[in-house]
């Protein structure tokens, strides 16, 4: 196991799959450092040569800075088992997963070997913890100064607080009573093996805003969780915290002094609790599995995991027609809502946001659109009304308009691009530059025209006398007016010379490029669907119920006339309309670009962003039809997975077996996760995430040993169970004489590393933090479904 990963092992690592490393040591640790250099002349190169003069002497004071008496709360990216959960998690080692990966051994212990993390998970009952009684996890916030100020009956640590720490810095810490401490805290020398760095791919999780480098931090707890009898209905409550031990070295030991004190001080970085039953009761694999169910307790079959209303009437020959067409708009996804006419009529109109149970076919005319109205359907045979695509331009028009910023852009590209297609249409109808010898128009400015002179040896022409002109001089005579100006102004802006003018104007410049890539970001945010409120994507609750799961298409429609909202503010005449179209294209396909790559730039995996050539490129100047090439589905999930494991993996395989890039993945609340797709997958996977796979034991206390030779003679993986028989007793390792069940690393790691010799049948060498948590890691949990409305498995 190396001890210090080199590589970004988000990129490298395949997506499943994880690297185990004893830790990641910086290369100074945590503290206030001097460096003193002196320097002396002598007189020869000798060195017992006469020095002349005084040595020379500088001193420089520096602070190497770390946490120390708190962390940052982003930092904690995982806490297993989940806060305010409940479950059976008497066999489960709690753990922390941190997303800085060196902050367990950015502090150094004293006494201890490098390698020695300061940080220790500790596993307590509320009757193990004293004060504290009005926090959830009995915490007791206060300043650096009360913490370490002396008591008669508390044992503070002996800390040597940084200079960047000040006496009246908040902090939060718990007492616990001393023989309880003694009970459950690791000892030095067992610290090392409670902590350890993984590394994994993380193209299959939310970005929770942190450096997702793909490395990560894990600090498991010793202790197993207390829980009632076997048989027992009854839950017992664990409050775990991440604890800071510097300066507790002393009793770090198993016959400690505690100099008489009843009860021991110690920093709290992070905490939170559970409840731990005999049988289980919501832990993945329960809330998975119930992800499946219907609210009856049935399973559900593919129909009713789409996203949409349940249809009380069937779409079947023998129901009456009005029931049928009922049916028929529910099951596509429609739900009435109330609609009040301009008329001021009350009735009711279909509407169905971008997320539909269907495919819809593209329309042209949701790119081509220029206002609200022109975008609602009417069923004349029903005397309903479809609002879905006029509320969609309705909805990016309010949004453009929302955003200064944006607004500016684009009414500055606008004109811009006004003002060059004025000055093309002069240059095209002007009869005063003139032209070249077959006929075609000379050059575009008077400027450019007299640069062309100069270039004809202008000072030539000026030294010769001039000649006697052979015909008499007349003006060139006014072009005949137009006769339908408003055509020709049409047909000009149609024409493909001023559509390939203006293109080409969008990379070059002219005012049009500097706003050109604002317009395709924030373009390309909406596409993602990130500005829009939650209502417009499931317009009724009943969609989307506690603990489901749904699936969806998008609607390349809805993202049409979504964007054409957006574009629409600024045009006030019909030729402003025909201008926009003509630049749209180009448009559409540089914000559909950069919401391809919107996941990836969040990432820092993205190269720059689209500019106008690139986009330019993509783009049929005489293509209106929308945005969307491809197609995008989705998933919406409301349940406490997302709340427990907030960096769930979801994983969307394409027939092939690859997969899907996913184009987006956030949270839209703590217990609704939002997943979207550049494709239809295959099959979807919902897994605990790998940096945060649980630790613990199976029945009767035994893990299955794993692996370690990278080649084996049995042609085992590393990490692959040796086989299903080969078992390692861990309950035989526990500490003697304490009420919970804490591992005696000491006992522990000599046995196990003669029993993974045995197995093996060689030396496996030195067993490390990385080793026992490779043995330790219980198998992920994980639900895969077939296709997007697939039954799981």
């Amino acid at each position: 196991m190396s001890p210090s990963p080199q590589h970004p092992a988000r990129d490298t690592i395949p997506v499943g799959d994880i690297e185990l490393h004893d830790n990641y040591l910086p290369a100074l640790a945590a503290g206030d450092y001097r460096v003193e250099v002196t320097h002396a002349l002598r007189t020869g190169p000798q060195e017992n040569a006469q020095v002349v003069g005084e040595e020379f002497t500088a001193v420089q004071n520096f602070t190497v800075r770390g946490p120390q008496v708190a962390i940052d709360t982003t930092a904690v990216l995982a806490r297993q088992p989940p806060d305010a959960s409940s479950g059976r998690y008497a066999e489960v080692l709690p753990h922390v997963v941190l997303g800085d990966p060196m902050l367990p051994w950015e502090r150094t212990m004293r006494g201890a070997p490098a390698g020695t993390p300061w940080l220790a998970l500790l596993v307590l009952t509320d009757d193990q913890l004293v004060g504290g009684t009005t926090a959830p996890t009995r915490t007791i916030s206060g300043t650096v100064a009360e913490f370490l100020a002396d008591d008669p009956a508390v044992l503070k640590p002996e800390l040597r607080v940084e200079a960047d720490v000040g006496d009246a810095d908040p902090c939060a810490y718990i007492k616990v009573a001393a023989t309880d401490f003694h009970a459950v805290a690791p000892r030095l020398g067992e610290l090392r093996f409670l902590a350890h760095c993984r590394g994994a791919n993380t193209g299959d999780r939310p970005i929770l805003g942190i450096e997702e480098d793909g490395l990560f931090a894990v600090v498991v707890a010793g202790r197993f969780p207390a829980a009632a009898p076997p048989g027992s209905t009854t839950g017992t409550k664990n409050i775990v915290h991440l604890v800071s031990l510097e300066g507790h070295e002393k009793i770090l030991v198993d016959n400690p002094d505690f100099q008489g004190r009843t009860s021991v001080a110690l920093l709290s970085l992070a905490s939170w609790s559970f409840w731990a039953y005999p049988d289980r009761q919501a832990d993945f694999a329960d809330l998975a599995e119930g992800l499946t169910r219907t609210p009856d307790g049935a399973r559900a079959g593919r129909e009713e995991m789409w996203l949409r209303l349940t249809s009380p009437y069937s779409d079947a020959d023998g129901t009456p027609a009005p029931r049928r067409q009922v049916a028929r708009r529910l099951n596509d996804g429609y739900v009435p809502l109330p609609y009040l006419t301009r008329s001021g009529e009350a009735t009711y109109g279909w509407y169905r946001g971008p997320l539909t149970p269907v495919m819809p076919a593209p329309m042209a005319r949701a790119a081509q659109a220029t206002t609200a109205d022109a975008l609602i359907g009417y069923d004349p045979a029903w005397g309903s009304f479809d609002m879905s695509l006029a509320t969609a331009f309705e909805t990016g028009r309010a949004l453009a308009l929302a955003d200064a910023a944006f607004a500016q852009h684009l009414l500055a590209f606008k004109h811009a691009a006004h003002h060059l297609v004025d000055t093309l249409h002069h240059q095209a109808t002007s009869n005063h530059l003139p032209s070249d010898g077959d006929g075609q128009q000379g050059p575009s400015t008077a400027r450019a025209a007299f640069g062309t002179l100069l270039d004809g040896h202008l000072l030539t022409a000026l030294a010769t006398p001039p000649g006697k002109p052979a015909t008499p001089w007349t003006p060139p005579a006014p072009a005949a007016p137009l006769a339908d100006v408003t055509q020709a102004l049409d047909d000009f802006l149609r024409s493909e010379a001023t559509r390939a003018t203006l293109t080409k104007a969008l990379a070059d410049g002219d005012g049009l490029a500097e706003h050109f890539t604002p317009l395709a970001q924030w373009l390309g945010r909406l596409l993602l669907l990130y500005p829009v409120p939650f209502t417009h994507l499931v317009p009724d609750e009943r969609m989307l119920p506690q603990e489901s799961l749904r699936f969806f298409h998008v609607d390349p429609s809805w993202l049409d006339a979504l964007l054409s909202g957006a574009l629409s503010i600024g045009a006030q005449s019909s030729r402003d309309t025909l201008q926009d179209q003509i630049v749209a294209a180009t448009v559409r396909a540089a914000a559909a670009r950069v919401a391809a790559a919107h996941r990836d730039t969040l990432r820092g995996t993205a190269s720059d962003a689209p500019g106008p050539e690139e986009a330019a490129d993509t783009a049929d100047p005489g293509d209106d039809l929308g945005t969307s090439a491809r197609p995008i589905s989705g998933l919406l999930l409301r349940s406490a997975l997302v709340s427990g494991w907030p960096n769930l993996a979801v994983r969307a395989g394409a027939p092939g077996g690859a997969l899907l890039p996913v184009l987006r993945m956030d949270h839209l609340a703590p217990t609704v996760l939002l997943c979207l797709f550049d494709g239809i997958p295959a099959t979807v996977e919902l897994a605990e995430p790998q940096e945060g796979f649980r630790f613990g034991v199976e029945d009767h206390g035994l893990i299955p040993l794993r692996n370690l030779l990278p080649h084996s003679a049995g042609g085992l993986r590393l990490g692959e169970q040796i086989g299903t028989d080969v078992t390692f007793p861990v309950w035989d390792h526990l500490r003697t004489g304490t009420s919970g069940r804490v591992l005696d690393i000491g006992s522990l790691i000599p046995a196990l590393r003669a029993a993974l010799d045995a197995a093996h049948g060689t030396s496996v060498g030195p067993v490390g933090p990385a080793d026992l948590a490779m043995q330790m890691v219980k198998v992920p949990e994980a639900i895969c479904f077939t296709g997007p409305n697939g039954d799981p498995r």
